[in-house]
């Protein structure tokens, strides 16, 4: 029996889709000596080498004065005679007012069905070049950068265990740089400058009343205790992974406002005129992450949740009723699947109290402590590492790796947890996909179908009540005084797919954050990416929106964010080349994340060549993500001077009392206060002549002064 057979003998829920989403990875085989193609370049391009190619020129030569000579005799100049001009007249002119601009559009109208097939365009035109919404939207917030660590007391050793930095912007965008020269016409880049509201209602629903407030206090509290060299968050939480500066509170704005602009853009935004700008896919680069952040607890970097944010934003705004949270981060994103509890009505290890609620009264919890579960409703899938981060031994609790093992498809509740196993070759790898990961997309899928077979079910239900309603209008006597209500429509089934993208997963990911040995080849994000783009233009008309998690080391975050956005795009063949996963691009490419790189002067290979150009354009995309590794806010008084040029110093140097120096150029004349004259040198003589007359009429006043 086969393996697909096997596995669809056992599934208990519905048909595997493992031959629908199993890999498209293929290996290009490497080229024998004999072979005439070699792939010698890092990109999709060869070169045909022992091919000869003959030209034969034209040997006759014809004489220039006869070929001049049968120009003049074969050329004819048409003459128009001035008195016949109604001979350009067309035959069916069409009468053009102001009220009627457009009477030229009726004009095709005479050219009759016969010119419709001849006229029609060549099916060789691509359009799909000119058409934006084809293409995958990456969106970038510069606001990210204004989080970073502030006490700038600690020691080199320990600021080098800090690794949500500012700099992973930068490794990022070289990243999106990476696809951007593969595949120009696949994406579209814009720099969000959108500031979101800390307190707006799609946060609060998430984290309560009473979370945003109280982060809303640290930020700003935290620049007086950072001045100070105090500690800015409460001592009882993780120090060494969550802080805060003043200034966090603009990134936090800023993460909002993207995510809220990438949500407009799959749906259109509020102007028709957007409509047109629409895109089916969209990547988020943003930071700090977001899927260890409880509704009312900071966890692992985590200040608020980002994916949870923007699904309740895309169900306030677009009516988006169901939603696929597919996470590929290392760690278990708790905080995410325990916000997917409280939305199934149930009470979240660290969720909203009574007092956190917006409005508790209108959903109140029956006797088991559950409460009816509203829209959205979210499913949460996860493939990562049950070693790692929050379920690492000697610090995990049992709740935790419960948690983080948890498999449930019902009771308003679609959550499947998918632990990584280890490998030595990437075929290995892919069988592992093939046969276990594989499962995520197969439960999102179920999860998917099942919401519109409900939803299906609900519509026909309120169909005949309200046929019965309709009857009720026409006989309510055969009703013996009962009453009906008019039923309500459920909300019409609209579904959306998003991805926490995180990248400390890779096989480039540093050993500090990976201390396990559990991770992924560089291509498992393209092919991945790929398969849930598959999945999404079979349930969402192919919406997907991608957040970027965690992936702390610049080659983790190089390579993945290349191999992730290669697959996501809408193009329906797998477009990743494995030679771009290699560790020699990746040490290429990272050389451009230190802060005072350069660039090759002779770039010799094909890959410095390349990676020069990707590097410049990455660093081009977020300029103020260029620090230096050791970077810690601090702030500084910026103090405001008028500009003193050479000669006034030499003045002041001679110790003549200028008095208060004005920035206007415009000056009283010190021998004549009627006349106003220019700031310039005449003045200041004039200045200094004025003083020294004044001390020697002193000094001789004094030495007249009369006795008594």
């Amino acid at each position: 029996m086969s393996l697909q057979e096997t596995l669809s003998k056992h599934n208990d829920s519905e048909e595997s889709l493992i031959s629908q989403f199993e890999t498209t990875l293929t290996i290009r085989p490497t080229a024998n000596d004999d072979d005439e193609v070699k792939d010698i370049t890092i990109d999709q391009s060869t070169v045909l080498h022992n091919n000869t190619f003959n030209y034969t020129r034209d040997q006759s030569i014809v004489d220039i004065d006869e070929l001049e000579e049968e120009e003049l005799i074969s050329e004819q100049i048409p003459k128009f005679k001035t008195r016949r001009r109604y001979s350009l007249l067309p035959a069916h002119a069409t009468k053009i007012t102001t009220k009627n601009p457009g009477g030229l559009d009726g004009y095709y109208s005479h050219i009759g069905p016969k010119f419709e097939h001849i006229l029609k365009p060549s099916p060789l035109i691509d359009q799909s070049l000119s058409n934006d919404s084809d293409k995958t939207l990456v969106i970038l917030s510069p606001y990210s950068t204004e989080h970073a660590f502030g006490r700038k007391w600690v020691t080199k050793s320990y600021l080098s265990t800090i690794f949500e930095r500012p700099q992973r912007l930068l490794a990022s965008c070289i990243g999106v740089a990476s696809a951007l020269t593969m595949f120009p016409f696949h994406y579209k880049l814009i720099n969000s400058t959108r500031r979101g509201s800390i307190f707006a209602s799609h946060v609060r629903k998430i984290h309560g009343k009473n979370w945003p407030r109280k982060l809303f206090e640290l930020c700003i509290e935290s620049h007086d205790k950072l001045l100070n060299d105090t500690l800015e968050v409460p001592e009882d939480w993780n120090s060494g992974d969550i802080y805060v500066n003043p200034r966090t509170l603009n990134a936090i704005e800023g993460v909002i406002g993207t995510i809220e602009t990438a949500v407009d853009s799959l749906y259109g935004g509020t102007n028709a005129e957007d409509v047109e700008d629409n895109h089916n896919l969209a990547f988020v680069v943003i930071r700090p992450p977001g899927h260890h952040s409880h509704a009312c607890l900071p966890s692992g970097f985590c200040l608020l949740n980002n994916v949870q944010i923007g699904i309740e934003y895309a169900f306030e705004r677009y009516g988006v009723t169901h939603c696929v949270i597919l996470d590929i981060d290392l760690h278990h994103g708790d905080g995410s699947q325990d916000i997917c509890w409280e939305r199934a009505g149930f009470q979240g290890d660290y969720g909203q109290d009574e007092d956190d609620e917006i409005d508790p009264k209108s959903n109140p919890r029956d006797d088991y402590g559950k409460r009816f579960a509203t829209f959205p409703k979210v499913g949460y899938f996860s493939l990562h590492d049950i070693k790692s981060y929050p379920t690492e031994l000697g610090y995990a609790t049992k709740e935790n790796i419960k948690n983080a093992s948890t498999c449930i498809m019902d009771h308003d509740l679609n959550i499947w947890n998918v632990h990584l196993q280890e490998w030595s070759k990437e075929e290995e790898f892919y069988k592992h996909y093939q046969t276990k990961y594989v499962a995520l997309l197969n439960r999102a899928n179920q999860f998917l179908n099942t919401a519109k077979k409900q939803y299906e079910q609900q519509y026909q239900d309120y169909l005949n009540n309200l046929a019965k309603y309709n009857k009720f209008l026409l006989k309510p006597h055969l009703y013996q005084g009962q009453s009906l209500e008019k039923p309500v429509a459920p909300p019409p089934f609209k579904p959306l797919i998003t991805i926490s993208a995180g990248f400390d997963a890779s096989e480039y990911e540093n050993p500090q954050m990976q201390r396990h040995g559990i991770n992924v080849p560089t291509s498992f994000y393209a092919t991945f990416t790929h398969d849930v783009v598959k999945l999404a233009k079979i349930h969402t008309d192919g919406r997907v929106i991608s957040f970027l998690e965690g992936g702390y080391s610049d080659g983790a975050l190089t390579t993945g964010i290349f191999s992730h956005l290669i697959g996501l795009n809408n193009d329906e063949e797998f477009l990743w080349n494995p030679t771009w996963g290699t560790d020699q691009v990746m040490k290429e490419l990272t050389k451009g994340c230190k802060k005072n790189w350069a660039p090759y002067k002779k770039p010799q290979s094909d890959i410095t060549i390349w990676a020069n150009e990707v590097i410049k354009l990455g660093r081009a995309m977020m300029p103020n993500a260029i620090l230096p590794s050791n970077y810690v806010y601090q702030y500084q008084e910026e103090e405001l001077k008028a500009p003193v040029n050479k000669m006034v110093k030499e003045l002041i140097a001679h110790n003549v009392n200028l008095g208060e120096i004005s920035n206007s150029p415009l000056k009283k004349d010190p021998e004549d206060e009627r006349k106003v004259m220019r700031h310039t040198r005449s003045y200041y003589k004039k200045m200094a002549n004025a003083q020294k007359q004044q001390s020697i009429e002193t000094d001789s006043a004094k030495h007249n002064l009369p006795k008594y």
